[in-house]
């Protein structure tokens, strides 16, 4: 009968170190996610241009990074549509390419701004005053019905991809890279308060199941500044898959 408990406690204790184990795992690939996060944002005030974000930090998988691209810029033409005809979306015809591009021009327009804001020391004012005059300029017309819908590459290129690139381009110029990483800075991002939850993991598995994600993939969840990072292994490193805002703008 003495047997009895030990056999009790080794059952119990056999689940319970696995459970232990899985999670220092989770948590060991938590930390890589978190340092290859450290390493894209490094890169990124390098050279302040989202492309080589893209280039060189997103999953290589080209029907993953195609159906990112897709998703997100899709979500954002299609915005317009209900100032359109039946007959007009049909003749709907926009490739990759131009997705790409206006994709691509999007992570500049939100990191270049968001750095800005992280870094910016000088004139809070002036700052303020020329950004609601670019915003006016690039952004407003936006909400009106001439510039709807967008049926064709020309139309992204000069109603997305040109506007989102001129507005980086203001924001570059406020960007004070000797700022960042000072405890001033480290105290912003520590301030930032989140006003949106991250995409559900499982939601973003199937969004991405016809491009070959299995739900079995794990997708680690990591913040930096504004954003979130949705980071996932690759042949041993990790690698974006996506981003969003924290904030609800």
């Amino acid at each position: 009968m003495q047997s009895v408990p030990r056999v009790v406690f080794l059952v119990v204790l056999l689940p319970l170190s696995a459970a232990v184990s899985t999670y220092s795992q989770t948590q060991a690939k938590q930390q890589l996610a978190e340092t290859a996060a450290d390493k894209i944002i490094h890169r990124f005030y390098e050279t302040l241009d989202f492309a080589d974000v893209y280039r060189e930090f997103y999953l290589s998988d080209p029907n993953i990074r195609k159906t990112e691209v897709e998703v997100v810029m899709r979500n954002m033409i299609w915005q317009g549509d209900h100032w359109a005809n039946p007959e007009q979306l049909k003749s709907r015809n926009i490739d990759f390419v131009a997705l790409e591009r206006a994709y691509v021009a999007l992570g500049n327009f939100h990191w270049v701004a968001a750095a800005a804001t992280q870094t910016y020391d000088g004139n809070k004012k002036l700052f303020e005053d020329e950004t609601a005059s670019v915003w006016e300029k690039y952004m407003e017309p936006m909400n009106g019905k001439a510039n709807w819908p967008i049926l064709t590459n020309k139309q992204v290129d000069e109603q997305l991809t040109a506007r989102m690139m001129a507005l980086a381009k203001f924001f570059r110029s406020y960007v004070v890279k000797s700022n960042v990483n000072t405890p001033e800075f480290r105290q912003r991002e520590q301030n930032i308060r989140e006003s949106r939850l991250p995409d559900p993991i499982e939601r973003l598995k199937e969004l991405f199941a016809p491009a070959g994600m299995k739900s079995s993939d794990n997708i680690y969840v990591v913040r930096r500044g504004r954003f979130y990072f949705y980071m996932m292994e690759e042949n041993g490193e990790f690698k974006m898959l996506s981003w969003n805002n924290r904030i609800m703008d």
